[in-house]
């Protein structure tokens, strides 16, 4: 409710302010909107108001905007703060006037070429290739500027680089192969912290206890604790992708991969930099990491590995392939 003058009554009147469907001509294509009208509480017409008008076109914009891809005002301003760029400094690497960013800013629909560029430079990528061609363009303090933030991203980027390639290869439809749970890193990130938490542990020895943990609570509850996937290694089951998730795992803090060398054996210990995050597990899924860390955690890596020989789902699991949950069914160490 709202107070507003009404010419058909020409008083001041007490306004209802309702959604009606109403279309736009944004640059001559029609947007139906929901658009909040205001209408006279005494006689029921619809009644101007420059608010609500103001208000209304600029989601007929947005609309329009989604629909073609193109960025909001909001987005341009977040562009140019990613890369500590002034107004003048984007327009000068665009090769625009300075009034042309302003008016997107302030709400103005860009042309589809100049939106396609905008949404082009918000990968750092781009950005560099930009910078390389109309660097030129800028001040030595504009130029370095947006260099350190452009190194910041990139250097951003390829830290976290196999923690994305990850989750892309991931599945996320629930299956027998991931024990009928998506994969969930943090899960996983968090499990291989638990069994590397005291002083370590080796590769080999690592991935037999997480297979060991996912398969047992899949036994016991019909469902993986990870989500994650784990194919029959030469040296037994292991984690698909078991070098993608463990630079993963390095790249997000929670653990180091440190080289040991002895007289009769080398090889890389992964020691954990982080606290477990107890939380983000069950109560049934701490007892089964406990179950498994107290039966066969401080057992050798070859140890680890000719018990998981044994496992029928390591036997008749064709090498390389994915092993299925359903051989957790028949794990012969419980």
């Amino acid at each position: 409710m709202k107070e507003g003058y009404c010419p058909y009554c020409d008083a001041k009147r007490q306004l209802l302010v309702k959604y009606v469907n109403e279309t736009y001509s944004v640059r001559g294509e029609p947007i139906t909107i929901k658009a909040e009208v205001a209408f006279c509480e005494k006689c029921g017409e619809d009644v101007f108001d420059r608010e609500l008008d103001s208000a209304n076109l600029e989601r007929a914009y947005a609309e329009y905007r989604k629909r073609k891809g193109l960025p909001s005002p909001g987005e341009i301003v977040a562009l140019r703060e990613k890369y500590g760029l002034g107004q003048r400094t984007l327009a000068k690497l665009l090769g625009w006037s300075p009034a042309t960013v302003y008016r997107y800013e302030k709400g103005a629909i860009p042309i589809p070429s100049h939106g396609e560029m905008l949404k082009r430079i918000a990968n750092p990528a781009q950005m560099a290739e930009l910078i390389k061609m109309h660097g030129g363009k800028l001040s030595p303090r504009e130029y370095a500027r947006v260099k350190e933030k452009l190194n910041i991203l990139q250097e951003k980027e390829r830290k976290y680089a196999a923690l994305s390639a990850l989750k892309k290869k991931a599945d996320s439809k629930p299956s027998i192969e991931n024990g009928f749970r998506r994969f969930n890193f943090e899960k996983l990130l968090n499990m291989i912290i638990y069994f590397a938490r005291q002083k370590g542990i080796y590769k080999v020895a690592l991935m037999k206890l997480l297979w060991y943990a996912d398969f047992l609570h899949f036994k016991r509850h019909a469902v993986s604790i990870s989500g994650a996937k784990y194919a029959a290694l030469p040296n037994g089951p292991a984690l698909d992708n078991w070098m993608l998730c463990l630079q993963a795992a390095v790249e997000t803090g929670g653990v180091a991969i440190e080289p040991v060398v002895l007289p009769e054996y080398e090889g890389e210990l992964v020691v954990a930099k982080a606290e477990i995050e107890e939380d983000i597990f069950s109560q049934d899924e701490l007892k089964t990491l406990e179950e498994v860390a107290e039966r066969i955690g401080g057992m050798s890596s070859r140890a680890l590995a000719d018990l998981s020989h044994k496992e029928e789902g390591w036997v008749k699991t064709p090498p390389n392939d994915i092993i299925s949950y359903e051989y957790a069914l028949k794990l012969k160490w419980e």
